[in-house]
This record gives C-alpha cells, sequence and structure tokens, in this order.
C-alpha cells in the first residue's frame, strides 16, 4: 500500500509527446518514496492512472499541472464538479483521475482560475460562464481549452461544474480526418448554407476546422469566422498569399453569431464560418447570408440529414415554416452527419452520413410538402449509399468498429438481424 506522501510527484524533466515521441522537457511522474522516475523495470506505479495520488486535497495552485498530465493521457475533455472527484475521458471513455473529491471552495477556486475572479459570483446568480483557458507548454507553445461553469444542485445545496475541452492547436487536412471525396469536393466548392451536424464531442468542429484550413489552402480569399471561443488557430497554414483568415470570437467581439453574420454582409468575404446555428436569429441570417453569395460553414446538434432540417426548422413559428423551409433548401450545399466510435484497436472511428443538395433535388424536395421531404431525403440517402447505416458497415468490414456499435447504428434506423458479433 502506498502511504501519504509516497504517491507521484510531477518532476521536470523529458517528456513524451501525444504519439509516445521524445519532445524536450516537461513534466513527468516519477516517485517520491524511492527518487526513480515511475516505468523502470520491476516498478508499478501506485492506482496507475490518476494523478498525484498522495494528494487528498486538489492542489488548485498545481491546476496547470494537471491539465498538462491530462493532455499527455490524450484526453479530450476534463471536468471539476463540487462533490466528485476530477475526470477526464479518453477515446470517449470516462476514468476518474484524482483520488480527491473536490469541495465546493476547490471547485470555486478552479473557476476563478479558469473564468474570471468573480466566476463563481456569476454561478450563484444562476448564470453560466463560457470561457478558454490556455496551458503553457515549452518552446513557446501551449494547449487550450474551450471551458463551461455551470450551477449544479449537490448533496448539500450549490455546487458547480466545470467542463473543459481539449482545442487542437493546429487544424487537421480533410485526408487526415479520411473525409469522404464526396465531401471534400462539396466543402472545396464554396457556395451555399454547409452544415456539420452531430452530438456534442462528434468532432464536429475539428471536421468544419479542417474545411476551413483547405479553403484557405486553396486561395478562397476573405474568410470569417464567429466562434465561442475560437477553437483553431490558422496561422501556420499556407495560403500561398490568396486567403486572409479573420477570426472573432462571442461575446467578446460580436454579441452573438446573428451579429457577426450581419457584419459579414458589409464585409463581403468570400465565406463565413459560425461556430453554431442554434437560435433562429442565427438560422435565419446564416439563410440570407448564403442568398447573398457568401458560402456559410456552420454547425449543429442534430444526427442525420432530415433531422437537421427539422430541427432548424422548429426554431421558426408554424406559419412561417414552410417559407423558411424553401429558403433553407434552395440555399444548402451540404449536410454532414458524424458519430464517433470506438475503434477496437485504439481511439475513435468516425462514422458519416452526408447528402449533397444538387439543382435536381433541391426542385423535387420543393415541389413536395414539407412533411414529405425527410422520406425523399431518406430515398436519396439510400440511392446514393451515403447514410449512417451504410457508413458504419463500411468501416466495420474494415475492422474499424465493433459489432455492437454496428448493431446499435443498426438498430436506431429501425434494423434489426445485425448479424455480427
Amino acid at each position: 500500500m502506498m502511504t501519504v506522501g509516497q504517491g507521484p510527484d510531477f518532476r521536470y524533466g523529458r517528456r513524451r509527446d501525444r504519439d509516445g515521441q521524445a519532445e524536450g522537457v516537461g513534466w513527468r511522474r516519477g516517485s517520491i518514496a524511492d527518487g526513480r522516475s515511475a516505468g523502470l523495470a520491476g516498478e508499478e506505479p501506485a492506482m496507475s492512472g490518476i494523478w498525484a495520488p498522495g494528494e487528498h486535497v486538489f492542489p488548485v495552485e498545481r491546476l496547470d499541472d494537471f491539465l498538462r498530465w491530462a493532455w499527455e493521457e490524450r484526453a479530450s475533455d476534463v471536468s471539476f464538479q463540487t462533490g466528485a472527484p476530477a475526470l477526464i475521458e479518453v477515446d470517449g471513455r470516462v476514468r476518474q483521475a484524482t483520488v480527491a473529491l473536490l469541495d465546493n471552495t476547490t471547485v470555486e477556486r478552479i473557476a476563478r482560475e479558469v473564468g474570471r475572479e468573480t466566476a463563481d459570483g456569476v454561478l450563484r446568480s444562476g448564470r453560466a460562464v463560457d470561457c478558454g483557458h490556455a496551458v503553457g507548454l515549452e518552446r513557446g507553445r501551449d494547449i487550450r481549452f474551450r471551458c463551461n461553469l455551470s450551477p449544479v444542485q449537490v448533496k448539500h445545496g450549490f455546487g458547480i461544474n466545470i467542463t473543459m475541452r481539449l482545442l487542437p492547436g493546429d487544424p487537421p487536412t480533410l485526408a487526415e480526418l479520411q473525409v469522404e471525396e464526396e465531401i471534400v469536393e462539396a466543402l472545396e466548392a464554396c457556395t451555399g448554407l454547409n452544415l456539420v451536424t452531430g452530438v456534442p464531442g462528434s468532432g464536429k468542429s475539428t471536421l468544419l476546422a479542417a474545411g476551413t484550413r483547405r479553403l484557405l489552402e486553396m486561395g478562397a480569399g476573405r474568410i470569417q469566422s464567429y466562434e465561442a471561443p475560437i477553437e483553431f488557430v490558422f496561422d501556420g497554414v499556407e495560403t500561398g498569399g490568396a486567403s486572409l483568415m479573420s477570426s472573432s470570437e462571442i461575446p467578446r467581439h460580436f454579441e452573438d453569431f446573428a451579429d457577426g453574420l450581419r457584419a459579414s454582409l458589409r464585409r463581403r468575404p468570400t465565406a463565413v464560418i459560425v461556430g453554431e446555428a442554434r437560435d433562429r436569429e442565427t438560422v435565419e441570417a446564416a439563410i440570407n447570408a448564403a442568398d447573398f453569395g457568401i458560402a456559410v460553414y456552420s454547425t449543429t446538434h442534430t444526427i442525420g440529414v432530415a433531422n437537421t432540417i427539422r430541427r432548424l426548422l422548429s426554431e421558426f413559428p408554424e406559419d412561417e415554416r414552410d417559407e423558411r423551409g424553401a429558403a433553407l433548401i434552395d440555399m444548402l450545399n451540404l449536410v454532414v452527419t458524424q458519430v464517433l466510435l470506438p475503434n477496437p484497436k485504439g481511439g475513435r472511428t468516425a462514422v458519416r452520413e452526408w447528402l449533397v443538395f444538387d439543382t435536381g433535388l433541391k426542385v423535387e424536395l420543393l415541389d413536395l410538402q414539407r412533411q414529405f421531404w425527410p422520406r425523399r431525403i431518406a430515398q436519396a440517402l439510400e440511392m446514393t449509399g451515403n447514410g449512417l447505416v451504410a457508413g458504419a458497415e463500411a468501416v466495420f468490414a474494415e475492422g474499424r468498429i465493433g459489432g455492437r456499435d454496428l448493431a446499435r447504428i443498426r438498430a436506431s434506423h429501425g434494423m434489426t438481424g445485425s448479424g455480427v458479433s
């Protein structure tokens, strides 16, 4: 048994990057008990996967050390909540990260550290706080987090939940994400309204950032983004001098997404990136911008092409939905839904459903009453083979997802008898 005071500490020494390659100096886990670094022959670090298990109170002054450790563990999310241990999420699986249970005083200190000095007061007034937090690495680099601080009910009354999502430093390429060629071509067309959809944590923003990188690389001209917060930095993207990226943060630079979109109508960009089409004003502003000839790229929290259209129109009063629906269909270029599933070999695999809205499909949909759109969209997905079930079957055949996940996708679409194990 490890006694108090013998837990791993973090010593300054050579660190490994997220792919296991030596990366210079950084924090590594060592053993206070005998001075040896963990992982040497004959030594098993106690409570593997737990940060500083000897700590019985979370040391807020070492918060950034903890976040560096979470980054090295390949965490995508970090959570703090009153009355619970700190948690991290790795490859879609949540696991305990500390022995210490966090009391409200500790979580309030963390809230002030990642938010602002008045964060706990804002939370006690019944409002959430959205913000960003950066942690320095060597050679002038840093890791950044998107943070949400929310008031919650706990056993003894008021509590705080803090969710921190790791933001990748540089946007990946579409090739690195193994994006299907038809999706790539539709994104490169730089026209109309393009939507990337999925549940939180499904990689929507990452796919959108890869598409934005491609637009910059192909010299698409002036591109403006509105995000809350800014997730990716495009300074290192080679543009050949033919593209300009202008990023604005909501609400620091503009009050909301719709406000930014309205400003873009006066700024004449080639394309606009909108963090999320989440309310009527933003949806309407996105449709209007596309109607002005600006390519609009955004995300929304839906699964499925037909569900995405239904969800966007639900923001409008019933007596406006036919008119706004026709405008939406007329402006749509691409809808992509992405789901991330565990890969049996490690990591996660993206499964996608997508539909390109060409002129022929738009004419057919606009000739139909709105209630018949989902059926026609389902037929189009079946004809093209671009539905979510077909995508899941393809990656299952490659050994990139398990049989249970394939069966779950099939069941969610009313299909039974998977025939897989």
